[in-house]
C-alpha cells in the first residue's frame, strides 16, 4: 500500500498535456505584457509575469539573475516564502558550463530511473536524500551573450518533461529580449537627450554671435567694395546653412511634419530665393505638378541641393570652382522611368560627380568641395523618410533624380 501511494505521489509532480497547454496561454499571454511595457514598467511587469508563470506551474521560486560586475544579482524575484536571495557567480551554479554554452539545466529531485520520460538533456540529479530542491536553469541570452540566468525552482518531489523546460526556456527568451529592448531604449533615450543638449549649443551659443555678424555685415554693406564684402556674406551664409543642417540632424522625433498635398514648383521656387548665387540661373522644364510632402522638409532638400550644385558649380569662363560658383545652370523638371514611376530631376552643368565618391555621396561628412559634407546626408534623410528614393548620375554634369511612391506620385497641377 505504501509503494502504491508512493507512485501516485511520483506521477502527480509530472507535467500532464493540460498543465502544459494552461501554461502554454500563459505565456501567450505574458509575451503581449512583455511585448507592450514602457521603460518605467518593465520591473514591475516582468515581476508580474513571473508570479502568474510561478503560480500555474505550481513553483516555489522564479528567481532572474542579471549579470553584474562581480556575480549574477537576482534583480527579479518571486518567492512567496519571503526566502532571502543572494548574488551567486556562475561557477556556483548547477553544471554552470552548459549554462556558458547557453544549453539549459536540469536537476529533478527523483531519481531518473524513478520517473521514467523527462528532460533527459541537461539532466543533473540530486543524490538519494539530498534535501535541496528541483530546479530549472535557462540562460539568458542577446547577442550571443550570457546576460543572466533564470531559475525555476520548487520544494516538492518534481519530475521535469522536455515540454515544460521547454516552455521555461521560451520565458527566458521573452524576458532576455525585454531586457535587451530596453536597455537599448533607454540608450536611444541617453542619446537623444544629448542630441538635444548639443541643438540648444548650436541653436543659442553659435547663431546668436551669427546674427551679430550678420547685423555688422549688413551696415558695412555699402561702405566696401562688392569683392570685399561677397566672400564675406558667403561665409555668413554657408555657416546659417551649416547651423540649420547639424540642427536638422539633432532634431528629436520624426524627420517629417505633416504631408499635404504642395506645388513641387512653387516649393523650388521658395528654396531658390534662400540660395545666395545671383549670376547662377535656374530653369524650370516642365510643370512638375504636385506631391503629397512636408512642405518645410521638401524646400530644404531643394535647397540643399541647389547649395550642392553652387559650391561645386562653374565659373562663367568655364572652369570648375570648388565653392560658390557664381555662373551654374541649374535645371529642374519631371521624370519618369520605363517602369511608369514618376519623380523629378535636378541637373546642373558643373563637373558632375567623380566615380570614386559616387556610391558615398549621401553619407554624413563626404563631399568633393570645401564644406560639411551633411547637406546631402540630410538630402538622404528626407528624401527616404517620404517613402522616396534619391540617385546620382552624370549628364554634362550632376543630375539628382527622385523617385515617388505610387502614394505620394506627382500629379498635375
Amino acid at each position: 500500500m505504501e509503494r502504491l501511494v508512493d507512485a501516485v505521489e511520483l506521477r502527480r509532480t509530472r507535467f500532464g498535456s493540460d498543465d502544459a497547454d494552461r501554461l502554454r496561454e500563459v505565456l501567450l499571454d505574458s509575451g503581449s505584457t512583455l511585448m507592450s511595457t514602457r521603460s518605467d514598467e518593465v520591473d514591475t511587469k516582468i515581476s508580474w509575469t513571473m508570479e502568474n508563470v510561478g503560480e500555474h506551474a505550481e513553483l516555489d521560486r522564479i528567481v532572474c539573475y542579471l549579470q553584474g560586475e562581480e556575480a549574477l544579482d537576482p534583480a527579479h524575484v518571486w518567492c512567496p516564502d519571503g526566502r532571502d536571495v543572494a548574488p551567486r557567480p556562475l561557477d556556483e551554479f548547477p553544471d554552470a558550463e552548459r549554462l556558458s554554452t547557453f544549453e539549459n539545466v536540469v536537476r529533478p529531485s527523483v531519481p531518473p530511473e524513478s520517473a521514467g520520460p523527462s528532460a533527459a538533456e541537461g539532466d543533473v540529479s540530486a543524490e538519494a536524500g539530498d534535501d535541496v530542491p528541483a530546479t530549472v536553469h535557462v540562460p539568458l541570452v542577446v547577442d550571443w551573450e550570457l546576460v543572466g540566468v533564470l531559475a525555476f525552482e520548487t520544494d516538492a518531489p518534481r519530475t521535469w518533461t522536455d515540454e515544460e523546460v521547454d516552455l521555461y526556456r521560451t520565458f527566458g527568451d521573452l524576458i532576455a529580449y525585454t531586457i535587451a529592448r530596453n536597455d537599448r531604449r533607454l540608450e536611444l533615450r541617453r542619446r537623444t537627450e544629448q542630441l538635444e543638449q548639443f541643438s540648444s549649443v548650436v541653436s543659442h551659443d553659435l547663431r546668436n554671435p551669427l546674427n551679430v555678424l550678420s547685423g555688422y555685415l549688413e551696415m558695412v554693406e555699402g561702405e566696401v567694395s562688392e569683392s570685399t564684402y561677397e566672400p564675406m556674406d558667403r561665409a555668413v551664409t554657408r555657416m546659417e546653412s551649416l547651423i540649420d543642417n547639424l540642427l536638422m540632424l539633432a532634431k528629436r522625433g520624426e524627420t517629417i511634419g505633416e504631408i499635404e498635398s504642395i506645388s513641387v514648383t512653387s516649393v523650388a521656387e521658395e528654396a531658390w530665393q534662400t540660395v545666395r548665387a545671383p549670376d547662377a540661373t535656374l530653369t524650370i522644364a516642365d510643370e512638375i505638378g504636385r506631391v503629397h510632402a512636408d512642405p518645410n522638409r521638401l524646400r530644404q532638400v531643394f535647397e540643399n541641393l541647389f547649395r550642392n550644385s553652387v559650391e561645386h558649380g562653374r565659373s562663367r569662363d568655364g572652369a570648375a570652382v570648388d565653392h560658390g560658383g557664381p555662373g551654374v545652370a541649374i535645371e529642374i523638371g519631371p521624370r519618369t522611368d520605363g517602369a511608369g514611376d514618376e519623380g523629378i530631376y535636378v541637373a546642373d552643368d558643373g563637373p558632375g560627380v567623380s566615380a570614386d565618391v559616387r556610391g558615398s555621396l549621401f553619407d554624413s561628412g563626404v563631399s568633393t568641395a570645401d564644406s560639411s559634407g551633411i547637406g546631402l546626408a540630410i538630402v538622404d534623410r528626407i528624401v527616404e523618410a517620404h517613402g522616396w528614393k534619391v540617385d546620382v548620375h552624370n549628364d554634362g554634369g550632376a543630375v539628382f533624380e527622385i523617385s515617388f511612391e505610387a502614394e505620394t506620385a506627382a500629379t498635375p497641377a
